[in-house]
């Protein structure tokens, strides 16, 4: 059982514009347009790549890796294939409003 607080952190407002986004374009999409529509700094992308990850509203799919490299090898975010939206990031975000 994961003991997680009723109400969280509320999430940055650049992690609402990409999962907006997401959401508006069926829940599933490579990177490159996300990078050209959303127009943010990549330092932010990633860290709300990261963010919504981690509290399992999007999957990252990343692409093969290259024969013979290790496992526990960090790979670079250009080897991301897509993002796709969770069942339970879609739930929550129809009941999680940003902060004003």
């Amino acid at each position: 059982m994961i003991d997680h607080p009723l109400r969280g952190e509320p999430l940055p407002p650049e992690a609402y514009a990409l999962f907006g986004y997401l959401a508006q374009r069926g829940g599933c999409m490579r990177l490159p347009p996300i990078v050209r529509h959303l127009r943010l700094e990549p330092a932010d992308l990633v860290a709300a790549m990261t963010e919504l990850a981690e509290r399992y509203w999007i999957t990252i799919v990343w692409r093969p890796s290259a024969p013979g490299t290790p496992d526990d090898a960090p790979r670079p975010y250009t080897d991301i294939d897509r993002l796709v939206t969770t069942r339970f990031g879609r739930r929550k975000y129809r009941t999680t409003w940003p902060q004003v």
